[in-house]
């Protein structure tokens, strides 16, 4: 039983030391600064496939640099391990839940750049500020749940602080009427990440084999 324990408290270690390479939340701040140029797009809609060329070439450069960091930089220095069942079944149970989170967070995403820009498509006995506020609140409360409940089933404790950070910067952004709030957030997330990466390269140095041959 004991040993069961202790097996279980190594692989929890393991599993959560795999996220402390600030690699997570350095996509997430990314991922953010690269979605607020959507926001940035001017009323009149001039440029606008420039600002979303840009947008969308930010989130896939963000995405190559998650994944390449994991593979050439993360897993060399702490190894590849294999989890449990339960942990298997706790990854299979956020996918589900992930996937559902992602299809309501777009969605609502696209509608509140929508209702950002010209307000909601239908009469409403709602004043405009109080509509746009609704909105706000929403996408706000939506955006940063969805990074909350990711967060808990990966164990990922700094998730809660950058799932507020993006709910209360989506949440600003649309109800200022203002991109300033969704930078803020991105910055704020990014920022820390940075340092944390660089603190983990330092606390784990290459093992003297994989630095002979120069690997990453």
């Amino acid at each position: 039983m004991s040993q069961n324990l202790d097996l279980k408290a190594i692989e929890q270690k393991a599993f959560r030391s795999f996220h402390q390479d600030g690699l997570l939340d350095i996509y997430i701040g990314a991922l953010t600064l690269a979605i607020s140029l959507f926001f940035a797009i001017p009323e009149s809609g001039e440029r606008e496939g420039v600002y979303m060329g840009f947008a969308l070439l930010g989130v896939a450069i963000a995405f190559a640099i998650f994944q390449l960091g994991k593979k050439f930089i993360t897993t060399p220095r702490l190894g590849q391990v294999r989890f449990g069942p339960e942990r298997q079944r706790r990854k299979v149970t956020m996918m589900w839940v992930m996937g559902g989170f992602v299809l309501v967070t777009f969605g609502v995403f696209l509608y509140s750049i929508y209702v950002w820009k010209v307000g909601l498509p239908v009469p409403s006995p709602l004043s405009a500020s109080l509509e746009r506020s609704l909105v706000a609140l929403i996408a706000g409360l939506i955006s940063g749940a969805s990074v909350i409940v990711k967060s808990y089933f990966m164990e990922f404790v700094r998730g809660y602080y950058i799932g507020f950070a993006l709910g209360f910067g989506l949440f600003f952004t649309i109800l200022l009427n203002s991109v300033i709030p969704v930078i803020a957030a991105g910055a704020l997330i990014l920022l820390p990440g940075l340092v944390i990466f660089v603190n983990f390269l330092r606390q784990h140095p290459l093992p003297p084999q994989e630095a002979r041959h120069g690997s990453l």
